[in-house]
């Protein structure tokens, strides 16, 4: 009764074939999310530091902004 089984089971390569085309899909998700992910992550940060560049441009104009290292202290006139 056990040839049978062995018969309609798959081999031990296949098996091992099957999942190293698993793991290799797998990898190459998780490369690709990843990825995507990073991309978003520069994006975020070069919009940061454009926001961040034109609010020093304003400050130093004298625009909006608060620029602490020239404003009075408390009890003391401008």
């Amino acid at each position: 009764m056990s040839a049978r089984n062995e018969g309609k089971r798959p081999s031990d390569k296949s098996f091992a074939a099957r999942l190293a085309a698993v793991r290799a899909r797998f990898a190459t998700r998780v490369d690709v999310f990843v990825a995507r992910w990073l991309e978003r992550c520069a994006t975020n940060i070069e919009a940061a530091q454009r926001l961040f560049e034109a609010d020093q441009k304003l400050t130093r104009e004298g625009g909006i902004g608060v620029n602490l290292a020239s404003s009075p202290r408390w009890g003391e006139s401008p």
